[in-house]
């Protein structure tokens, strides 16, 4: 996917049986992807973004991603880490270094997430972006994620990191089609691309996608990854999306993964039902978590209220997630999900562990609790919940508590099978 090339627009011109698997993808991973033309044409910090969805998202998978083709698996310092920030006055974001602890590099157990700079969450001016991004880095923060495909998230991206050199902007290699022709001077040219986009000299974390495991290449692709990390390209190499079968080829063939980046909430436990997350546990690969409150399912938003109506379905994250609670169960059962965190927030309210504990402050710690699990990524689209992002780390669940989440989470219907099979259409 060498930009400047034919075959960069025809990786990414996607033929029709593909577009279904490619939307879901785009659901969950990344959005709107721009133009290269679009690109060059990116607008001032003053001028607003339009991500609003006003042509349909099929026009835009087929026109506009040229851009994209340009016990815990915790150290076994990250819990006590996490204790010393709870006996601080003030709650801070403890760090974690992935592959249980055996990896340089260090994140927030907490991470910015950037998807929501790709499309489909509304407008916003690249400015505020970036403030977004400091005051989320101020607070503790200091991880970013972005990907390939996410249109301008990485270059936004990459401002803020020259501006603030002490963040680690993490981004994603994502490979959907033309899987045969992928060689390795197109997978060098496009890390090279992505060190530019985020201006730095060596990506701190790539999390690797492959889109049709018929085509059984990624191996091969993943392991030009690693000759790329050997020259210093790369600092570490994850993956993200993949099942455990494919998992363990990508282990088995010497491919050094440190990380998997996954849905996972109390909603979706694909990774933990699979085997995937205790078999990350023995294999040193941290799992790094995201839709771990569903968009606000999973808060006292949704408490007491019907599903998400037709009004509060106007993001791509609320659409994907509204998704994943109905494979969950009925709502009634959702409902009986949040009555519990309700309770158990009110009891950690109660005890003094954190005076404003919310439900989804519960249903984060629920899934930082979980086996193999470094971190969780929040999208930011404001600075409105960093506060109480920042709180779910400063208490942890009892034993009793996480049960009686479990207890009810045993209930669901779904989502069935593995990690991505259902986006995949494996299912």
């Amino acid at each position: 996917m060498v930009s400047g090339s034919l075959k960069t627009v025809a990786i990414v011109a996607f033929c029709a049986m593909h577009i279904m698997q490619v939307e879901a993808f785009l659901e969950s991973m990344g959005s709107v992807c721009q133009s290269s033309v679009q690109m060059k044409m990116l607008p001032s910090d003053e001028r607003p973004f339009e991500n609003n969805n006003q042509i349909s998202r099929r026009q835009i998978l087929e026109t506009s991603c040229a851009a994209a083709a340009s016990g815990l698996l915790l150290p076994k310092t990250s819990m006590a880490d996490e204790r010393t920030a709870l006996s601080s006055s003030k709650v801070t974001i403890p760090t974690v270094a992935l592959a249980g602890g055996k990896s340089s590099l260090r994140i927030s157990r907490t991470i910015q997430g950037y998807w929501q700079l790709a499309g489909g969450h509304g407008i916003y001016r690249e400015v505020d972006a970036i403030q977004n991004m400091q005051a989320h880095y101020d607070a503790g923060i200091t991880t970013l994620d972005t990907a390939d495909i996410y249109g301008p998230s990485e270059l936004i991206v990459g401002k803020f990191v020259k501006s603030q050199p002490g963040a680690i902007p993490c981004t994603k290699f994502c490979c959907f089609r033309y899987l045969e022709e992928i060689n390795r001077a197109e997978v060098k040219q496009r890390i090279l691309r992505a060190c530019e986009r985020l201006q730095v000299d060596r990506l701190p974390l790539v999390a690797f996608f492959w889109g049709d495991y018929s085509v059984k290449r990624y191996t091969t692709v993943a392991l030009w990854l690693s000759e790329l990390r050997e020259e210093g390209l790369i600092q570490e190499i994850g993956a993200t999306n993949f099942d455990l079968k494919r998992l363990k080829e990508l282990k088995a063939a010497g491919v050094p993964l440190v990380s998997h980046q996954v849905q996972l909430s109390a909603l979706d436990r694909r990774p933990v039902q699979s085997g995937m997350t205790e078999w990350c546990t023995g294999n040193d690969i941290s799992t790094i978590a995201f839709g771990t409150v569903g968009s606000g399912i999973l808060s006292n938003n949704f408490l007491g209220k019907g599903p998400p109506s037709q009004d509060q379905l106007t993001t791509a994250s609320m659409r994907m997630y509204s998704k994943t609670a109905d494979r969950f169960g009925d709502w009634n059962l959702v409902q009986s999900l949040l009555q519990t965190m309700d309770a158990v927030a009110k009891e950690v309210r109660r005890d003094g562990r954190c005076t404003e504990a919310t439900i989804a402050n519960v249903a984060q710690r629920f899934v930082l609790q979980t086996p193999s699990v470094a971190s969780v990524l929040i999208g930011v689209r404001n600075k409105d919940h960093i506060e109480e992002n920042v709180q779910s780390h400063s208490f942890q669940l009892k034993q009793d508590e996480i049960e009686a989440i479990e207890k009810v989470v045993a209930k669901r219907k779904g989502p069935l099978g593995d990690v991505w099979d259902i986006e995949r259409g494996l299912i």
